[in-house]
């Protein structure tokens, strides 16, 4: 299937025409999760008024299995009525993009490079508007941005199966610009009533597009993300990582999610990935750096040298590729059967 106009994605077994989706269990076990099609239909309205606007196609190469392909792969363009190129079933197939549309591209990251590749087909378009989610964009998206503007915008979402989207922010051209979040208009944080003056919260969020879970009767009235986040306004925020990435080196707090986006602003040209390593009992708290350098010369030496001002990794392991699960996230299991 190439193109086709579809509503739903997976199958609605819960009351009241709710629709499931489970998460993966990278980060904990896997659970089911159930929306309203009028919480499909509002995210699709806010995303498709606040940073798309009109389109005329969509190019998805995001599973519709997974909550962020089903609304803006499924959902926007029955929504909006127009024709849907499902780029996820066969990535490598031309893209049938005609003189004059305005296309909304639907990216996980290993779509930007294939959208690199088909840079001249896009260029036949009147706009181009990239949506990405589920994974840190990589090199790629900037580069692409750089390059194609002001044809082409793009926009990251922060969001889960359990959330939603939260918050959005551009995608810019330069690797060490990526700016603050700003949080959808109908989410609200939920913060302690002391926080600390300066430093990491947890992100915890209130939004009538909260799932339901499958062991509860109504979704929860607040959601912890685990996201670790400096608040800079009312409704916006910095990310620094998560709170299953913050680990302490020597009595040093480290977020591996700082450690990621350093290594991606000074060596752009190779994949990384940074995970935690099984606490030690004589060692404590480490973690290993992943690196794959493809075509670019990057060595031990140049990983360490761009974390000169963090606590060093234990170890820093060369692979082929780095491994991703089937929305972009660094496969964690697969990368640890390397050590």
């Amino acid at each position: 299937m190439t193109d086709a106009t579809a509503r739903t994605a997976g199958s609605r077994t819960g009351g009241h025409g709710e629709i499931h989706f489970d998460t993966s269990g990278s980060t904990g076990a896997a659970q089911r999760w159930f929306r309203l099609p009028r919480q499909m239909e509002r995210e699709v309205e806010l995303v498709g008024t606040g940073l798309v606007g009109t389109v005329d196609r969509v190019v998805n190469y995001a599973p519709p299995r997974h909550l962020f392909g089903a609304l803006f792969g499924q959902w926007l363009p029955h929504m909006a009525e127009v024709p849907v190129h499902q780029a996820w079933t066969d990535p490598f197939a031309p893209l049938p993009v005609r003189p004059g549309e305005r296309v909304l591209a639907v990216c996980i990251p290993m779509a930007w490079d294939l959208l690199r590749r088909g840079l001249p087909v896009l260029e036949r378009a009147r706009s181009v508007v990239a949506l990405h989610s589920s994974a840190a964009p990589p090199p790629a998206a900037r580069g692409l941005v750089r390059r194609a503007a002001p044809l082409l915008r793009a926009h990251e979402i922060l969001g889960s199966t359990e959330t939603g989207g939260v918050a959005h922010r551009p995608i810019l051209p330069g690797a060490g610009d990526a700016g603050q979040w700003q949080a959808f208009s109908d989410v609200s944080f939920v913060r302690d009533t002391d926080p600390p003056p300066a430093g990491a919260e947890e992100l915890v969020v209130r939004s009538p597009r909260l799932a339901r879970p499958e062991s509860g009767t109504r979704p929860p009235d607040r959601w912890a993300t685990g996201d670790l986040v400096e608040f800079t306004g009312p409704s916006a925020f910095r990310l620094i990582g998560r709170s299953s990435s913050l680990i302490k080196v020597n009595g040093v707090k480290v977020h591996l999610a700082g450690v990621d986006e350093r290594l991606s602003a000074l060596l752009p040209r190779m994949e990384c990935a940074a995970l935690p390593l099984p606490e030690d009992s004589i060692a404590g708290e480490g973690y290993v750096v992943f690196f794959s350098p493809r075509s670019h010369a990057v060595d031990v030496a140049d990983i360490r040298a761009a974390l000169r001002d963090f606590p060093g990794p234990s170890r820093i392991v060369e692979v082929a590729d780095i491994p991703r699960t089937p929305t972009g996230k660094p496969d964690r299991d697969a990368l640890l059967a390397h050590l």
